[in-house]
Order: structure tokens, then C-alpha cells, then sequence
């Protein structure tokens, strides 16, 4: 791939940009082909995703995306960074979020933080090393490495359930919406790559390592048209002068700024790697960070809150999609907060505040900012509760006195049945709780509203109709409580215990008809 000097002006430049997004595109043909081979067959090869690291390293699962996460980060160690630009799902919605805002004529300034640049070390130690330790501190031996099918619980190779580890799809399109499209408006292009992904920390990692890089030649003219074609805001032509190479970790390999030399000086070639070069955070941009550190601290706590309260919200709230909202609130902060503190003020191409007055867009701005406060509040509250009336349920399955189990269940009601009345979304596993707890506490309305709620999603689970007839019949709903049993039975044929339940509440039924 290295050019000579001397053929600048006989030959065109390739277009690396568009081979990316012919590869980008494959990458999702491939996506609907594996998702298509599962619905057509019933079983299908499990999903390469690199989340399924997770499982491997907790568990000991050795699952595909696992093999298929060490083949990337291996490859990257000798080839350098290229996963991430040609075939990543997630920097190709950041790319595309990009083009569509060019076409617009938007072009989101990239913002520089010092904070948020620590924020994927701290999701990859999160993630991957804290429950390592966590182990160890409890006594408990790591896990030891095994193959698994679907019988045993978590498949490693062939599965016939896809979708996993993967969110409902609405939750997953939503994600998709913050990391690819709302990170970049708000931080600037591949901005998630920057300041959220924990998984680029470990290509990062593995790139220091790596043979291949973007080089130079002695024909460098340091005209900075390198630095103006990369979209991962690296100073390319800074690291040229001083290392002869981008050291850069965040380089993607995406060759946009090889395309762009007028002098063919730069191109892609093996040598020494860059672990022996500095670059840590504090040189991540090689120009002034945007914040001052009072903003910065701010900006951490506004972060680390956005993920303690959206992760896990409604039982939903991917971690990935709470660190790029937590990121983008973040900005969001400080840029309202600026609003009132200093005399100009911009977003994009917006104008929000000029010699000291507030312009109609920084009035917008702010009104949208009161919202998003406003929001954010409202879900902290019924985290809050999720949280408490979850740990009440959790102390009444371990409580052994008569007394404490009541109190702990009327303190588990009390928080859950207030998250799911004043809660956006009513997930069914918090209606499944407050159902249980109804028909501990004997509440008979409350259960009988519960089981009809619960038992549209339970029509094809066999053990858990079977205890829902059970609650409705205790509850005096008698003829839903012998419906459910009749299709848990249906369900699982020979489950005796569920036979002789649906036996008693027939008695039961019988009594009641021969009384009236």
C-alpha cells in the first residue's frame, strides 16, 4: 500500500471512503442473513456479538462472539485498528449520522473533554475486571472454561435463541438512536467511539501492539490535509512530525487521510509499534480541552448520575445507551450552564447567547434542557423505588421470621406499586412481583388486576400459568384460575403437580356452582 513520490499525478486516489461503507453495508447484509437463517430454520449459529465476552469471562461459556471478539482483538495486535471502521455497526451509524447532517449543512463541533475520555476504561473495568475481582473477594474460584448448548442454558455454537442477550427491538432501535445519531450531534463525529465504547479501549490496547500503521514519508509537506480527513480528530500530521507514524490509539485505519495527501507522502506499512510512544488521555487531541475543571467535575457527576439512574430503568436501559446518555447530558449541562455565565454562547450552528443576551434558540435550548432536567428527575424517582421495593423482595426471600417477611413485603409493595403507577413503561416482571406480593399480602383486587395483565405474556410459559391460576383462584377469580391451569396443562401434559392443582380448583369451582 505505500506509494512512491513520484506517482503522484499518474494515477487517481482510491476511494477508501467509499470501500468502507460498501463493507459497512455487507456487515448488515450479513446481520439479516444470520437473523433470516434463525426465523427460516429455528437454529441458527449464536450471535456474534462481542458482549457475549461477557458470559465466557463470568461464566466460562467459550460462546462464538468470544472466539470471534479474540480473532478481532488478534488481528488488530498484528494489522492495527480496522474492526472498528470496516466493520462495526455502531461507528457506521456515527458515520452515517454524520453524512446526513452534512447534507444539511450541520457539522457538529467535536468536543474535547478530559473526563469523558476516561469513561470507556472505566466501562471496560466495570464490566470485565470488577466482577473478577468481586469473585476472588467472595472466595469463589474463576470459572473454568467448557463448551455448552441450549440444553445446559447458554449455547455456545448452535442456539435456537438468537435474540439472547439482545434487547427488545425497540429498546435496541433506541439505542441505536442515542449511540449513533444523538452522540454525534451533540459530541461530534465518532464521538461514542471516544467517549463511551469499552470495547475500543481493548482495540485500543491491542493497536500499541500492532505492526501496521499509517506511516510517512520524507516527501511530507505538513500541509494538514491528513488532520482535516480524519473524522476521529486525530492531529495527523502533528504525529508525523514528531513519531514518523500516527501513535494515536484512536486511529481507525479508515486510510481516509492516506486519500487525502496531496504528496502520496502518507500510506499504510509495517515497522515498529507505538508502545513505546506516550499517548495517554492527556494527549488524546494534542490541543486545549474545552472545560475548565470546575465544568469537568461537573460534567463527571452529571455522567456517573445519568448511568446510576437509567441503567436498568423499567428493566430496560442498556449500559451502552446510558453511557452515551449520560454523555450527552453531560454536554448538555454545561452548555445550559454556560448560558447563564457567559456572554457567547454556540451549539452547531446554532447561536445561543451573544454579547450577553439570550438569543430565541439558547431560549429553546434552555426549555429543552428543563425538560431533559425535568425527565431525568421523574425517572430517578422511580429508580429510586424500583430500586428499594427490589431489595425488600430480595430480604423477604431470605427472611425467616413470620413478622420480618410481612414487613418486608408491605415495604416491597409500597415502593414497587408506586414505580408502577407513576412509571412511563410497566414492565411485566414488576407487575409479576406486585402480583406475588398481592397474593401474600391479600389483596384479592390487586391480584385479580395483576393476573390479567401478567397472563397475556405467560400464555405459552407452563409453570408460571400454573402459579398464576393459582393466585386468581385464591383470589376468587376462580373460573381465570382453572383457565390458566387448562392451558398449563395444555402446555406441559404430563405436569402432574399442575394436574392436581387444576383438580382442586375444579372442586372448587364445582362447590361454588352447587351453592349457587
Amino acid at each position: 500500500m505505500r506509494a512512491s513520490a513520484s506517482s503522484t499525478s499518474s494515477r487517481s486516489k482510491p476511494n477508501y471512503a467509499r470501500r468502507r461503507a460498501v463493507s459497512l453495508i455487507l456487515v448488515h447484509v450479513l446481520f439479516g442473513i444470520h437473523i433470516a437463517h434463525w426465523k427460516l430454520h429455528g437454529t441458527t449459529l449464536a450471535p456474534l456479538e462481542l458482549n457475549e465476552l461477557m458470559y465466557t469471562l463470568e461464566l466460562g461459556i467459550l460462546t462464538a462472539g468470544f472466539l470471534f471478539m479474540l480473532t478481532a482483538v488478534l488481528a488488530t495486535m498484528f494489522f492495527g485498528r480496522f474492526f472498528c471502521s470496516w466493520g462495526c455497526h455502531i461507528l457506521a451509524l456515527q458515520d452515517l449520522c454524520s453524512w446526513l447532517l452534512g447534507k444539511i449543512g450541520v457539522k457538529p463541533k467535536p468536543v474535547r473533554a478530559r473526563f469523558l475520555l476516561w469513561v470507556p476504561l472505566l466501562a471496560v473495568i466495570h464490566m470485565f475486571v470488577w466482577p473478577q475481582i468481586s469473585r476472588l473477594r467472595e472466595g469463589q474460584p474463576l470459572p473454568s472454561l467448557h463448551w455448552n448448548t441450549d440444553v445446559q442454558g447458554w449455547a455456545s455454537f448452535l442456539t435456537d435463541d438468537f435474540w439472547r442477550n439482545l434487547p427488545p427491538v425497540w429498546v435496541a432501535l433506541m439505542t441505536f438512536a442515542v449511540v449513533g445519531f444523538g452522540v454525534v450531534y451533540f459530541l461530534g463525529s465518532r464521538s461514542f467511539c471516544t467517549y463511551g465504547c469499552p470495547y475500543g479501549t481493548l482495540f485500543g490496547w491491542a493497536d500499541r501492539l500492532a505492526p501496521g500503521r499509517i506511516r510517512v514519508q520524507d516527501n511530507c509537506k505538513q500541509c494538514g490535509e491528513c488532520t482535516a480527513a480524519c473524522t476521529s480528530h486525530i492531529q495527523v500530521h502533528k504525529e508525523f512530525a514528531e513519531f514518523g507514524t500516527v501513535v494515536n490509539p484512536a486511529c481507525l485505519k479508515d486510510l481516509d487521510c492516506i486519500a487525502a495527501c496531496p504528496n502520496d507522502a502518507a500510506y499504510y506499512g509495517f515497522g515498529n509499534p507505538s508502545l513505546a510512544s506516550a499517548m495517554g488521555p492527556s494527549k488524546r487531541f494534542r490541543v486545549p480541552f474545552d472545560y475548565s475543571w470546575p465544568e469537568e467535575i461537573l460534567m463527571a457527576v452529571v455522567m456517573l448520575a445519568t448511568v446510576f439512574i437509567f441503567r436498568g430503568l423499567y428493566n430496560v436501559g442498556p449500559f451502552l445507551m446510558t453511557l452515551g446518555l449520560g454523555a450527552i447530558f453531560a454536554f448538555v449541562t454545561i452548555t445550559t450552564l454556560r448560558l447563564f455565565t457567559k456572554p457567547n454562547v454556540r451549539f452547531s450552528k446554532w447561536v445561543l447567547r451573544k454579547g450577553g443576551h439570550l438569543q430565541r434558540a439558547g431560549l429553546v435550548f434552555a426549555l429543552l434542557s428543563a425538560l431533559t432536567f425535568a425527565f431525568s428527575t421523574h425517572s430517578a424517582v422511580i429508580r429510586y423505588h424500583e430500586y428499594k421495593g427490589w431489595a425488600a423482595v430480595a430480604e423477604l426471600e431470605n427472611a425467616s421470621d413470620e413478622m420480618v417477611s410481612r414487613v418486608a413485603a408491605i415495604n416491597a409493595w409500597q415502593h414497587l406499586e408506586t414505580a408502577d403507577r407513576y412509571g412511563l413503561l410497566h414492565p411485566i416482571e414488576l407487575q409479576t412481583g406486585l402480583l406475588r406480593l398481592a397474593a401474600m399480602l391479600g389483596k384479592p383486587a390487586d391480584v385479580r388486576h395483576y393476573a390479567t395483565i401478567v397472563s397475556a405474556h405467560l400464555w405459552d410459559q407452563a409453570p408460571q400459568l400454573a402459579e398464576l391460576g393459582g393466585y386468581r383462584a385464591a383470589a376468587g377469580d376462580v373460573a381465570g384460575g382453572v383457565r390458566d391451569l387448562r392451558r398449563a396443562l395444555e402446555l406441559e401434559p404430563n405436569a402432574e403437580p399442575i394436574r392436581v392443582e387444576l383438580e382442586r380448583v375444579l372442586a372448587v369451582q364445582q362447590q361454588q356452582q352447587a351453592l349457587h
